[in-house]
């Protein structure tokens, strides 16, 4: 149930749209923070057709004529996209040229010379996106000091722009050695490419990602490349429509390290993109959970398709200077997200050795769950849910009506080929889920040498609030926080985030002692370049912060640690000590050496006051009654709305607590508890909340104070 809103022109509303695999979520606030939210299925064949269509049902709710009049009332849109996600995961990128440095037409192929799984013998390396037949080699080169020793050939690079012209490519790479340095010769590649290949996509390492490591920075560049043009259509067939209802202001785009960027200068960034959506819930869960007192938590964003996992500690998710996506490196920064194929959608299957297993392979909007009655036929955790009592199928959400007899056939075909009865074979697809997901939370933690039971889980996405605590009880995690917009928790987090944009220069001189380095001139000259930048897409010079880090690492070491930098005096006792706490030992007495600097530079133009007011309260409803399946047994157990549940409302499991687009499902020997700020606290009714919630506050966590 959506609360009154104000509709007048006076009163600015921002509106956030996240267009995930299977729904589109939308979150429409106002200056004071306060929200509507809504739903409407993903159209993967056109994504922006699910974000129409949303604006079409926010502006039928509201009682306003068109969304052309939703539109003239809105100041700010805020886009998070898996358009980018989905062309690399299914193939559908834009045919893609390299060109490169003579003496390298192999980088992609000989990626780091070693098995990334070391322990797999038959491990094959993903498909290069671009063909040996498209990388061209041109004569040109530069020393490991920026120095030019051969000058570029241009001659080479117009005859390589008259091949792939002939080759019908889309998009050119230019990532040549050592450009991070000197990035002339790329730049003079751009011009000559722009000039002989109009409408063709160019990206040059240079400016994608101007630091060292060559594969990395070209697979990077490359993956760039790829999927600039796609998001490019998408972004101008937006744009276009936009215009049609006379939307003329701003439209941001979410990027993967959890700030946003203008829609002019989304697409030639597009690799910062392949995590949009996602990233948007760890900042939010960061602040619901700060407004609780809890410094470290774990968010889980469960949705149709996929699950996400990150950390937050002290109000702010960790950034990494680079990962995979589907197996190909980037070295851009992005969230610390870990992603598995594991939501609603997922399709429950036998092995040949007659073992249940659920996903990767997600049912997706279309057809959906068998549960939706769209011709969907496999067995899916949705339809588990709705078999086991969990869902209401007249409740799920406004845009999707579940068919509990599909659900039924679907599910008993999977018990009929194990030997089990439905309620059993949809037991076994809900636990088997849970154990995939437990899995995905112990990497997350213990990999990095962290106590999961020093985390709270805030649980965010529809199907979130469905398994948390059960997540939580496998793990002995003390407490789950299920915030009032758990279901869209991804958009709510967009309206969140500031204008970012990260830099790095890679530094010639390696020793942080050496008098030769001015650290403070190297960071001053980021500062420079951010300040024009954001000067240029209007963004105040005044409203700008910056964060300083650098990457040092032992000599002789591969990979770097980045340590927060506030004085070139302390850098090293604290890469010491940085390096303790993440690995457990340090060498204080052996060399060090600094890699990288880093800025992230930010500029406030989205955030809006989160309201910190509970929701309205109004007289509880009597709980109605549902059979579900509870402590292996179908129990009749009380069904309460939560919206009409006031603070300090305390519900006893077995039972159900429905929202508008999501169920939180509150097992034995759990209490659910409505706090303050109107979210929902899950725990083991046996422990006080009080003192759970004391173990998770910041103090216990400076002091190292583990459950």
């Amino acid at each position: 149930m959506n609360a009154p809103f104000p509709t007048g022109r006076t009163r600015p509303l921002r509106l956030a749209i996240d267009i995930g695999g299977t729904f589109t979520d939308l979150v429409l606030r106002d200056e004071t923070g306060r929200e509507r939210t809504y739903k409407t299925s993903s159209t993967p064949q056109d994504p922006s057709d699910g974000f129409f269509a949303g604006l079409d049902l926010i502006a039928d709710d509201l009682g306003l004529f068109s969304r052309r009049d939703l539109l003239a009332r809105i100041d700010t849109i805020v886009h998070g996209t898996t358009i980018t996600t989905n062309a690399l995961l299914t193939g559908t990128t834009a045919k893609t040229g390299l060109l490169t440095t003579d003496g390298f037409r192999d980088i992609l192929l000989a990626r780091q010379g070693h098995r990334e799984d070391q322990f797999n013998s038959k491990a094959r390396p993903p498909k290069p996106l671009v063909p040996r037949s498209l990388v061209v080699a041109v004569p040109e080169r530069l020393d490991r000091d920026g120095k030019v020793t051969l000058a570029l050939d241009e001659a080479a690079v117009r005859a390589a722009a008259a091949y792939f012209r002939a080759e019908g490519v889309a998009a050119v790479a230019v990532s040549f050695v050592f450009s991070f340095f000197n990035d002339a010769h790329e730049r003079r590649a751009g011009e000559i490419l722009a000039a002989e290949l109009p409408g063709v996509f160019i990206s040059l390492s240079s400016r994608v990602a101007p630091e060292v490591r060559f594969y990395e920075r070209t697979s990077t560049t490359v993956l760039n490349a790829a999927v600039g043009p796609v998001l490019e259509r998408y972004l101008d067939r937006l744009s276009a429509r936009l215009a049609d209802d006379a939307f003329d202001r701003p439209l941001y785009i979410m990027q993967s390290n959890g700030g946003v960027v203008s829609l002019p200068n989304a697409a030639a960034r597009a690799v910062n993109t392949l995590l949009s959506g996602p990233a948007g819930a760890p900042p939010a869960a960061a602040s619901r959970a700060a407004a609780l007192g809890i410094d470290s938590v774990m968010t889980i964003d469960m949705g149709g398709t996929s699950f996400e996992v990150s950390l937050s500690r002290g109000g702010r998710t960790e950034i990494s200077s680079g990962g995979q996506i589907d197996g190909y490196p980037i070295s851009t920064p992005i969230l610390d997200i870990s992603t598995i194929g594991a939501g609603g959608g997922s399709i429950a299957w036998i092995t040949a050795g007659g073992l249940l297993r659920v996903g990767p392979q997600s049912a997706g909007a279309s057809p959906g769950p068998a549960g939706y009655g769209r011709g969907g036929t496999d067995a899916t955790v949705t339809d588990a849910n709705l078999v086991l009592g969990y869902l209401n199928p007249e409740k799920f959400n406004a845009s999707v009506a579940l068919d509990i007899g599909r659900a039924r056939e679907a599910v008993d075909a999977v018990g009929a080929r194990l030997g089990l009865s439905t309620e059993q074979a949809a037991d076994g697809i809900y636990r088997t889920i849970n154990a995939e997901m437990t899995d995905s939370l112990r990497l997350a933690t213990i990999r990095k040498g962290l106590d999961p039971r020093g985390f709270a889980i805030v649980a965010a996405g529809g199907a979130g609030p469905l398994h948390a605590a059960a997540l939580a009880r496998d793990l002995d995690i003390p407490l789950v926080i299920v915030p009032r917009n758990a279901s869209v928790l991804c958009a709510g987090g967009m309206l969140l985030s500031d204008y970012a944009r990260y830099y790095v220069r890679t530094l010639a001189i390696a020793d942080p002692r050496d008098p030769r380095l001015d650290l403070e001139a190297e960071f001053a000259a980021l500062e420079a370049l951010a300040i024009r930048e954001f000067t240029a897409e209007g963004i105040d010079p005044e409203a700008l912060s910056f964060v300083r880090s650098a990457d040092l690492r032992y000599v002789g070491q591969v990979h770097e640690v980045a340590v927060p930098f506030t004085d070139a005096a302390g850098l090293v006792a604290d890469f010491h000590r940085s390096h303790h706490e993440r690995f457990g030992h340090s060498q204080p007495a052996d060399a060090v050496e600094i890699v990288n600097i880093r800025l992230l530079a930010r500029g406030a133009v989205t955030a809006a006051p989160e309201s910190d007011r509970a929701a309205p309260t109004s007289a509880n409803v009597a709980p109605s009654r549902r059979t579900a399946w509870f402590g292996g047994v179908y129990r009749e157990v009380p069904v309460l709305d939560g919206e009409t549940l006031d603070p300090g409302a305390t519900v006893d499991g077995p039972a159900l607590v429905e929202l508008p687009t999501s169920t939180i499902v509150v097992p034995e020997a759990f209490r659910l508890v409505v706090a303050a700020t109107g979210d929902y606290l899950l725990h083991d009714a046996s422990q006080s909340l009080d003192a759970i919630r004391a173990r998770l506050s910041p103090a216990a966590s400076a002091t190292g104070a583990h459950p």
